[in-house]
Protein backbone atom coordinates (compact mmCIF):
# COMPACT_ATOMS: atom_id res chain seq x y z
CA UNK A 1 0.00 0.00 0.00
CA UNK A 2 1.32 3.42 -0.96
CA UNK A 3 0.82 6.37 1.40
CA UNK A 4 1.64 9.79 -0.07
CA UNK A 5 2.48 12.57 2.39
CA UNK A 6 2.88 16.33 2.10
CA UNK A 7 2.57 19.36 4.32
CA UNK A 8 1.29 22.91 4.06
CA UNK A 9 2.34 25.86 6.16
CA UNK A 10 5.63 26.19 8.00
CA UNK A 11 7.09 25.59 11.44
CA UNK A 12 8.59 29.05 11.85
CA UNK A 13 7.45 31.75 14.28
CA UNK A 14 8.22 34.98 12.45
CA UNK A 15 5.56 37.63 11.88
CA UNK A 16 5.00 36.24 8.38
CA UNK A 17 4.75 32.63 9.51
CA UNK A 18 1.50 30.71 9.21
CA UNK A 19 -0.36 30.00 12.49
CA UNK A 20 -1.11 26.46 11.30
CA UNK A 21 0.89 23.50 10.03
CA UNK A 22 -0.88 20.69 8.18
CA UNK A 23 0.28 17.16 7.38
CA UNK A 24 -1.88 15.25 4.89
CA UNK A 25 -1.81 11.59 3.85
CA UNK A 26 -3.54 10.26 0.77
CA UNK A 27 -3.89 6.59 -0.15
CA UNK A 28 -4.33 6.25 -3.88
CA UNK A 29 -5.81 2.91 -4.95
CA UNK A 30 -5.57 3.73 -8.66
CA UNK A 31 -2.56 5.99 -9.39
CA UNK A 32 -3.40 5.99 -13.11
CA UNK A 33 -6.63 7.85 -12.34
CA UNK A 34 -4.68 10.64 -10.64
CA UNK A 35 -2.27 10.84 -13.58
CA UNK A 36 -5.24 11.13 -15.92
CA UNK A 37 -6.63 13.96 -13.77
CA UNK A 38 -3.56 16.11 -14.20
CA UNK A 39 -3.05 15.15 -17.85
CA UNK A 40 -6.64 16.09 -18.72
CA UNK A 41 -6.48 19.42 -16.90
CA UNK A 42 -3.11 20.23 -18.45
CA UNK A 43 -4.39 19.45 -21.94
CA UNK A 44 -7.89 20.91 -21.85
CA UNK A 45 -8.01 23.57 -19.14
CA UNK A 46 -4.70 25.39 -19.39
CA UNK A 47 -3.71 27.99 -21.91
CA UNK A 48 -1.07 26.71 -24.29
CA UNK A 49 1.74 28.74 -22.71
CA UNK A 50 1.05 27.10 -19.31
CA UNK A 51 0.83 23.49 -20.50
CA UNK A 52 4.56 22.91 -20.10
CA UNK A 53 4.77 23.97 -16.45
CA UNK A 54 6.80 21.28 -14.60
CA UNK A 55 4.13 20.52 -11.97
CA UNK A 56 0.91 21.65 -10.41
CA UNK A 57 1.06 23.28 -6.96
CA UNK A 58 -1.91 24.35 -4.87
CA UNK A 59 -0.36 27.67 -3.85
CA UNK A 60 0.49 28.65 -7.43
CA UNK A 61 -2.77 27.58 -9.07
CA UNK A 62 -5.84 29.67 -9.85
CA UNK A 63 -9.06 28.99 -7.92
CA UNK A 64 -10.52 27.33 -11.01
CA UNK A 65 -7.58 24.92 -11.36
CA UNK A 66 -7.67 24.17 -7.62
CA UNK A 67 -11.33 23.24 -7.83
CA UNK A 68 -10.84 21.11 -10.94
CA UNK A 69 -7.88 19.22 -9.49
CA UNK A 70 -9.60 18.63 -6.15
CA UNK A 71 -12.82 17.56 -7.86
CA UNK A 72 -10.94 15.04 -9.96
CA UNK A 73 -9.12 13.70 -6.89
CA UNK A 74 -12.44 13.44 -5.03
CA UNK A 75 -13.92 11.44 -7.91
CA UNK A 76 -11.02 8.98 -7.74
CA UNK A 77 -10.56 5.97 -5.46
CA UNK A 78 -8.66 7.61 -2.59
CA UNK A 79 -8.75 7.90 1.20
CA UNK A 80 -7.51 10.98 3.07
CA UNK A 81 -6.20 11.49 6.61
CA UNK A 82 -4.81 14.77 7.88
CA UNK A 83 -3.51 16.42 11.05
CA UNK A 84 -3.30 20.10 11.90
CA UNK A 85 -1.03 21.81 14.44
CA UNK A 86 -2.00 25.13 16.01
CA UNK A 87 1.47 26.55 16.42
CA UNK A 88 0.65 29.07 19.14
CA UNK A 89 -0.11 26.13 21.46
CA UNK A 90 3.22 24.42 20.86
CA UNK A 91 5.43 24.04 23.93
CA UNK A 92 7.98 26.93 23.90
CA UNK A 93 10.99 24.62 24.17
CA UNK A 94 10.02 23.00 20.86
CA UNK A 95 9.66 26.20 18.86
CA UNK A 96 13.22 26.10 17.53
CA UNK A 97 13.34 22.32 17.02
CA UNK A 98 11.84 22.27 13.55
CA UNK A 99 13.08 18.85 12.49
CA UNK A 100 12.00 17.19 15.74
CA UNK A 101 8.50 18.63 15.47
CA UNK A 102 8.24 17.80 11.76
CA UNK A 103 9.35 14.21 12.30
CA UNK A 104 6.93 13.69 15.16
CA UNK A 105 3.94 15.26 13.39
CA UNK A 106 4.54 13.32 10.20
CA UNK A 107 5.16 10.00 11.90
CA UNK A 108 2.15 10.28 14.18
CA UNK A 109 -0.07 11.20 11.21
CA UNK A 110 1.17 8.17 9.26
CA UNK A 111 0.42 5.93 12.23
CA UNK A 112 -3.08 7.42 12.48
CA UNK A 113 -3.52 6.75 8.77
CA UNK A 114 -2.39 3.13 9.09
CA UNK A 115 -4.60 2.52 12.12
CA UNK A 116 -7.68 4.29 10.77
CA UNK A 117 -7.60 2.47 7.45
CA UNK A 118 -6.43 -0.85 8.97
CA UNK A 119 -3.62 -1.09 6.45
CA UNK A 120 -1.90 -4.49 6.36
CA UNK A 121 1.07 -5.97 4.53
CA UNK A 122 3.73 -3.84 2.85
CA UNK A 123 3.62 -0.08 3.38
CA UNK A 124 5.43 2.31 1.04
CA UNK A 125 5.57 5.87 2.39
CA UNK A 126 6.22 8.44 -0.33
CA UNK A 127 7.22 12.03 0.42
CA UNK A 128 8.40 14.95 -1.63
CA UNK A 129 12.16 15.04 -2.11
CA UNK A 130 12.65 18.26 -0.16
CA UNK A 131 14.73 17.19 2.84
CA UNK A 132 18.51 17.18 2.60
CA UNK A 133 20.46 13.96 3.12
CA UNK A 134 20.98 14.26 6.87
CA UNK A 135 17.40 15.36 7.52
CA UNK A 136 16.13 12.57 5.29
CA UNK A 137 18.08 9.94 7.20
CA UNK A 138 16.83 11.28 10.54
CA UNK A 139 13.26 11.35 9.24
CA UNK A 140 13.41 7.77 7.95
CA UNK A 141 14.99 6.50 11.17
CA UNK A 142 12.41 8.22 13.36
CA UNK A 143 9.46 7.08 11.29
CA UNK A 144 10.45 3.43 11.13
CA UNK A 145 12.37 2.79 14.35
CA UNK A 146 10.66 5.10 16.80
CA UNK A 147 7.04 4.94 15.68
CA UNK A 148 6.57 1.55 14.07
CA UNK A 149 8.95 -0.67 16.00
CA UNK A 150 7.81 0.49 19.44
CA UNK A 151 4.33 -0.94 19.18
CA UNK A 152 2.24 1.97 17.92
CA UNK A 153 0.71 -0.31 15.31
CA UNK A 154 1.33 -3.60 17.07
CA UNK A 155 -2.29 -4.64 16.58
CA UNK A 156 -1.78 -4.60 12.80
CA UNK A 157 0.30 -6.90 10.63
CA UNK A 158 2.79 -4.74 8.74
CA UNK A 159 5.21 -6.83 6.70
CA UNK A 160 7.68 -4.24 5.38
CA UNK A 161 8.01 -0.48 5.55
CA UNK A 162 9.82 1.50 2.86
CA UNK A 163 10.22 5.26 2.56
CA UNK A 164 10.77 6.88 -0.82
CA UNK A 165 11.73 10.53 -1.31
CA UNK A 166 10.64 11.38 -4.85
CA UNK A 167 10.62 14.47 -7.04
CA UNK A 168 7.06 15.77 -7.07
CA UNK A 169 7.49 16.91 -10.68
CA UNK A 170 7.61 13.26 -11.69
CA UNK A 171 4.79 11.95 -9.51
CA UNK A 172 1.22 13.28 -9.88
CA UNK A 173 0.18 11.53 -6.65
CA UNK A 174 2.57 13.74 -4.68
CA UNK A 175 1.09 16.74 -6.49
CA UNK A 176 -2.36 15.47 -5.49
CA UNK A 177 -1.51 15.35 -1.78
CA UNK A 178 0.00 18.85 -2.10
CA UNK A 179 -3.45 20.05 -3.20
CA UNK A 180 -5.13 18.23 -0.31
CA UNK A 181 -2.74 19.69 2.28
CA UNK A 182 -3.05 23.13 0.70
CA UNK A 183 -6.85 23.03 0.76
CA UNK A 184 -6.92 21.93 4.41
CA UNK A 185 -4.48 24.67 5.37
CA UNK A 186 -6.55 27.23 3.45
CA UNK A 187 -9.63 26.20 5.44
CA UNK A 188 -7.92 26.60 8.82
CA UNK A 189 -6.26 29.84 7.79
CA UNK A 190 -9.38 31.52 6.36
CA UNK A 191 -12.38 29.61 7.72
CA UNK A 192 -13.57 29.18 4.10
CA UNK A 193 -14.28 25.55 3.18
CA UNK A 194 -14.83 26.13 -0.56
CA UNK A 195 -11.91 23.80 -1.38
CA UNK A 196 -12.15 21.41 1.58
CA UNK A 197 -15.79 20.57 0.99
CA UNK A 198 -14.97 19.26 -2.49
CA UNK A 199 -13.27 16.18 -1.01
CA UNK A 200 -14.85 16.12 2.47
CA UNK A 201 -16.44 12.72 1.84
CA UNK A 202 -12.99 11.21 1.20
CA UNK A 203 -11.64 12.28 4.60
CA UNK A 204 -11.44 9.25 6.87
CA UNK A 205 -9.91 11.07 9.83
CA UNK A 206 -9.06 14.67 10.71
CA UNK A 207 -6.95 15.25 13.81
CA UNK A 208 -6.24 18.51 15.60
CA UNK A 209 -3.23 18.09 17.90
CA UNK A 210 -4.70 20.35 20.59
CA UNK A 211 -8.40 19.81 20.00
CA UNK A 212 -8.44 16.05 19.35
CA UNK A 213 -10.03 14.06 16.57
CA UNK A 214 -12.38 16.11 14.41
CA UNK A 215 -13.65 13.28 12.24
Amino acid sequence: MKIYIDESGDLGFSERASPYFVIACIIVYDPHAIRRCFAKIRKNKLKKKFREIPEFKFNNSSPEIKKRVLSCIAASDVDIVYSVLRKDQLDPHLKDKYQTVYNYLTASTVVKCVKTLRILGDVDIIVDKSLNGIQREAFDHYLVNTMFEKGDISDLTIANITIDHLDSQNDPCIQAVDFIAGAVHYFYRTGDDKFLRIFRDKIKMAFDYFEGQQK
